[in-house]
């Protein structure tokens, strides 16, 4: 049995760990990525285009992406999501 692929299985299915296009993410040494792209094959994401805070790009197959030790740093879409409902005076 490969413990790989239960990981894998898990972290598929965590939003945290979900290449969100705009989301920036933390490694374990603090440094910031961003992803900029996640390219998809029938319908199944294949590979994701990180951008550093530099500017430097780099591109994962997705099951590297899974591997990566990353964390959710700003979920901006969600923000401006809760920032959009008390502007409008909808609950949040």
């Amino acid at each position: 049995m490969n413990l790989l692929d239960k990981d894998y299985q898990l972290r598929r299915d965590m939003l945290a760990h979900q290449a969100i296009p705009g989301y920036w993410y933390t490694n374990i040494l603090g440094q910031l990525q961003q992803v900029r792209v996640v390219l998809h094959e029938a319908d199944e994401p294949r590979r994701v285009v990180l951008e550093n805070i530099n500017g430097k790009r780099q591109t994962v197959d997705i099951n590297g992406w899974y591997r990566l030790d990353l964390t959710l740093h700003s979920p901006g879409i969600e923000r401006r999501r809760t920032r959009g409902q008390r502007d409008s005076g909808k609950p949040s």
